[in-house]
């Protein structure tokens, strides 16, 4: 059985649809110091809204954090950078738990997750647009989404500090890892499952708490709708085009502003805004393709 763990979004090809408010067991279990304010909750209520482009791009961080880093670990996978303003960078090396950051990937370098760290940069400035509903989109702004990342992942690292099992409130301590499953079409656009489980692979025993290991991607962000599948797999809903979803698109024209992918789909066809267009690589990241 499926259990909502966030605010989910109704209408899978609708993004003005309602969606669904924390129930009041759900607020009765948060501290008051952490329970959504009414402001959050209305914002919730009204749709899956993605003003600045940062909802968006904040849940496909969290996507692309466990296809390369295999764990919502950010607290330690994460640093704060540099690049002409402070931005969310990757780590790496190693802890007692072993490789972190751009280490635990075999690139060595975790490009899905750099392609959207790079969003932050301000070469990517009235560049980068999502596809909205219809012939709608949206133009994400650099400067909201590194303010909004830094903050998500400070905020996390305080959850991190506050870790305990069993908690209704809390990240776990409990370690895990996360695999691939499937990408299908989710409540605000495109929903990644993944199969979590302890890090020898056995059962979680606290698979709910993984929500507030989400805390860096905002847990109230519409676009990330947390939820427990059960048997093991969790699932978040984040906008089509940036995160690789192993989908087959040989011929199809792909209704994406911007698409994050390994492999070049440069001169393939494309819709933005409800344009027909091909994609063209971005300049501030070779695995960015832009719809123009």
């Amino acid at each position: 059985m499926a259990i909502a763990a966030l605010a989910a979004c109704s209408g899978a090809g609708d993004r003005s649809g309602d969606v669904e408010a924390l129930d009041d067991s759900e607020l009765m279990s948060l501290d008051e110091s952490d329970a959504p304010s009414l402001d959050q909750i209305e914002q919730a209520a009204m749709s899956c809204t993605n003003p600045d482009g940062t909802n968006a791009a904040m849940a496909a961080l969290a996507v692309a954090v466990a296809q390369d880093l295999g764990r919502w670990q950010t607290g330690v996978d994460f640093v704060q950078g540099y690049n002409a303003g402070e931005i969310l960078a990757l780590a790496s090396g190693s802890d007692a738990n072993g490789p972190k950051g751009k280490s635990r990937c075999a690139d060595g370098k975790c490009a899905r997750v750099q392609a959207i760290l790079d969003m932050q940069l301000d070469a990517a400035a009235n560049k980068v647009w999502f596809q909205g509903s219809g012939s709608t989109k949206v133009l994400m702004n650099p400067q909201a989404l590194r303010t909004r990342m830094l903050g998500k992942w400070r905020e996390q690292k305080d959850f991190d500090v506050r870790a305990r099992d069993g908690a209704a409130d809390q990240p776990p301590k409990e370690l895990h890892k996360l695999a691939y499953v499937s990408a299908a079409k989710g409540g605000c656009d495109t929903n990644f499952t993944f199969k979590a489980s302890t890090t020898s692979g056995g059962a979680l025993k606290y698979p709910n708490q993984l929500k507030y290991k989400l805390a860096f991607a905002d847990i109230y962000n519409p676009y990330i709708n947390f939820t427990n599948l059960g048997n093991g797999n969790v699932s978040i809903d984040p906008t089509s085009g940036l995160n690789e979803d192993a989908t087959t698109t040989t011929g199809a024209c792909i209704a994406a502003c911007t698409k994050i992918s390994i492999a070049s789909v440069a001169g393939q066809c494309c819709s933005c805004g409800g344009v027909s267009k091909k994609f063209a690589k971005a300049t501030f990241n070779a695995n960015i393709f832009l719809c123009q």
